[in-house]
C-alpha cells in the first residue's frame, strides 16, 4: 500500500515469536493425538472436547497475532501533503441521547475550534436522539446545527443514518458525546481522502484524560487497556485492509457508506459492522497512530461492564447477521482477522472454563486432560512460558499477558451470561448508552463482582487443600497439574478481589497520550479551551 511504511519488526523478535508459534502448534497437535479422555466418562469427554476447542481457537488467535504484528509493518501512515485550496465539504456528527449538556459542551467547543483551510466548508451537527430542548439551546449557543428525529429506530446507527439523510457533504466525521477532537483533527485525516483514491474511512485512536478503571484501582503502571489495540494491532491491519471502524474519532467517505448500505442498524456494534461492510465493497480503511481526540474513561464498574457487554454482544450480532465468512467481498485474510477480533469477546466463557476445570477435578475427579506427565509437562510449559513471559518482555510493557488475564477474569463472572445468551440467539439489539461524566458510588454491580470473585477464590483455595490432600493418598503425579493451575487461578482472583475492594482514585501522575504529543504548553492550552 503506497501510504503504508515499510519498516518491519526486528529479526530476533520475529525468531522468538516464531519459536512461540512452533511450540504452540506442537502442543495442539500433541493434545489432539494423546490427551483426549475418550475412554473415560461422559463429563470427562465433554469437558475434554470443550477445553481443546478453546485451546485451538487460542492457537489460531496467536497465529493471526503473529502474522499481523510481526510479519507486517506497524508504522502509522504519514499524513499526505496536499494543496491548501479546494478542500472538500465535510459534515461533523456528534451523537448524543442522554449525556449531560456539560459533557456535550466540551465536545461542541472542540469541534468548533477545529482548523480547516476553508472553515465555511465544515458543517457541525448535534445529532440528539433524546430530542432535548437544552441540547437544542446548546447548538444555538455555538451556532452549530441541531438534528432530532421523531422515530427512534436503529439506535446510534439510525441516528447517524437520519443525519445522513439531512446532509450532503462528501465526507463525514463522527464523534461520541465525550470525545473532543484536537484542533488539527481534520488537517490530519482529510488529506488521505484528497491524496488517495478509494479510501473508505480513516480511524484515529481513542485516548483519555484520566486513567481507565484498571489503572485507577490497581496500578498506574498498567498499560492502558486499549492502547495495544489502537497503536499496534490496528496499524498492522492496514496491510490486510481489515482495520476496525470504532465509531468515533474517524472520518468516513459518504459514497463508501452509501455503497455499504449506510450505518449498520441490525447490531448494537454498528461501527464494527459498518467498517467491515465498507471494506467488503472494496474501499480501504486506514488506521493511524496519531492521537487526535480525547475523552473521559469510565471509572465505575457498572458503566464499564455495561459498555463491554454491549461491545461483545454487538460483535456477536455482527458475525451472525452480517456474515463474516459468507461475505464474498472479504478476502480470507480479512475474514480471519474479523473472526479473531469478534471471537475475542468469548473471553468470559474461556476464563470461567479455565477457572472451573481444575475445581471439577479437585472436587469431583473429572479429567478433561489425560496423558503421560513426563511428556505433557515439558510440552505444555515450554509453549506457555515462551508465550507468556518472553512476549511480555519483548513488548516492553505495551502488552502484558498477565494483566490481560486479570482484565478478563475481573469481567468474566458478569460478562458470561449476556455473551452466552447472545451466542445462543437470546440477545437484544436494544442500545444502552454508557453513562459518562457522572461520579457513581458503589453499586449492585460492584457487590456482585465482589461476591463472585470471593466465592471463586474460596473454592480455589479449598480446591488446593483437597488436591494436596488427595495427592498424598493417590500420588502427586496425578494432582500436580491441577495444583499448579489452581495456584495460578488463586493469584488472578486475589488481584480481582483487590480491584473489587478499591475505589477509583485520582492519579496525579497520570499522563494522557495527547500530553505526550503536544507538550505541556499546548496541552494546557487545550484544557483551557475546553473549560
Amino acid at each position: 500500500m503506497k501510504y503504508a511504511a515499510k519498516k518491519r519488526e526486528n529479526p530476533v523478535k520475529i525468531a522468538i515469536y516464531s519459536l512461540a508459534l512452533i511450540t504452540t502448534l506442537a502442543y495442539i497437535v500433541y493434545r489432539f493425538c494423546f490427551t483426549l479422555p475418550f475412554e473415560l466418562g461422559f463429563f470427562d469427554i465433554t469437558f475434554g472436547l470443550i477445553v481443546i476447542a478453546a485451546e485451538t481457537i487460542e492457537a489460531i488467535e496467536f497465529f493471526v497475532f503473529f502474522l499481523n504484528t510481526l510479519c507486517m509493518s506497524k508504522e502509522s501512515p504519514k499524513v499526505p501533503k496536499v494543496k491548501t485550496e479546494n478542500w472538500p465539504e465535510i459534515d461533523v456528527f456528534i451523537a448524543t441521547i442522554n449525556e449531560s449538556t456539560e459533557l456535550l459542551e466540551g465536545t461542541v467547543k472542540a469541534c468548533v475550534a477545529m482548523e480547516y483551510p476553508e472553515p465555511k466548508k465544515v458543517h457541525i451537527y448535534l445529532c440528539d436522539d433524546g430530542d432535548r430542548k437544552e441540547v437544542a439551546n446548546l447548538a444555538h449557543k455555538y451556532k452549530v446545527k441541531y438534528l432530532a428525529r421523531k422515530i427512534h429506530k436503529g439506535a446510534k446507527a439510525g441516528n447517524y443514518n437520519y443525519a445522513l439523510s439531512r446532509t450532503s457533504s462528501p465526507y463525514v466525521a463522527i464523534f461520541d458525546a465525550d470525545m473532543q477532537p484536537t484542533t488539527d483533527f481534520l488537517m490530519h485525516t482529510v488529506p488521505f481522502f484528497i491524496k488517495y483514491d478509494n479510501i473508505g474511512f480513516v480511524q484515529t485512536p481513542q485516548s483519555f484524560n484520566n486513567p481507565d478503571i484498571f489503572q485507577s484501582r490497581l496500578s498506574s503502571k498498567m498499560p492502558f487497556e486499549q492502547d495495544y489495540f489502537y497503536h499496534h494491532i490496528q496499524l498492522a491491519r492496514n496491510n490486510v485492509n481489515s482495520v476496525i471502524l470504532c465509531g468515533t474519532n474517524c472520518v468516513i467517505d459518504r459514497k463508501a457508506l452509501k455503497d455499504a448500505g449506510n450505518f449498520a442498524e441490525m447490531t448494537i456494534a454498528e461501527d464494527v459492522a459498518t467498517g467491515m461492510l465498507i471494506e467488503a465493497v472494496g474501499y480501504q480503511g486506514i488506521a493511524t497512530n496519531e492521537v487526535l481526540a480525547h475523552g473521559e474513561a469510565i471509572d465505575d464498574a457498572a458503566g464499564f461492564l455495561r459498555q463491554r457487554s454491549r461491545w461483545g454482544r454487538g460483535c456477536i450480532q455482527t458475525i451472525k447477521k452480517y456474515g463474516v465468512f459468507r461475505n464474498r467481498g472479504l478476502t480470507f485474510r480479512q475474514k480471519l482477522d474479523y473472526f479473531v477480533s469478534i471471537n475475542y469477546w468469548q473471553f468470559s466463557t474461556k476464563r470461567m472454563l479455565y477457572l472451573l476445570l481444575p475445581l471439577l477435578f479437585a472436587y469431583f475427579g473429572i479429567i478433561a486432560i489425560k496423558g503421560d506427565l513426563t511428556v505433557f509437562v515439558p510440552i505444555f510449559f515450554t509453549q506457555y512460558f515462551i508465550k507468556r513471559f518472553v512476549i511480555d518482555l519483548l513488548e516492553n510493557g505495551h502488552k502484558s499477558s498477565t494483566w490481560s488475564k486479570i482484565y478478563e477474569l475481573i469481567q468474566a463472572p458478569l460478562m458470561i451470561g449476556p455473551i452466552i445468551k447472545e451466542t445462543l440467539g437470546f440477545g437484544s439489539t436494544k442500545f444502552e448508552v454508557t453513562p459518562k461524566g457522572k461520579k457513581v458510588k458503589r453499586t449492585k454491580t460492584d457487590n456482585k463482582l465482589l461476591a463472585s470473585h470471593a466465592v471463586l477464590l474460596a473454592l480455589s483455595i479449598l480446591g488446593i487443600v483437597l488436591a494436596a490432600y488427595k495427592s498424598g493418598i493417590l500420588g502427586l503425579e496425578l494432582y500436580i497439574i491441577p495444583l499448579i493451575w489452581l495456584i495460578f487461578n488463586t493469584f488472578y482472583l486475589i488481584a480481582a478481589l483487590i480491584f473489587d475492594l478499591r475505589k477509583s482514585r485520582v492519579n496525579k501522575d497520570f499522563v494522557p497520550n495527547q500530553f505526550k504529543k503536544y507538550g505541556i504548553k499546548s496541552y494546557l492550552g487545550i484544557l483551557r479551551r475546553e473549560k
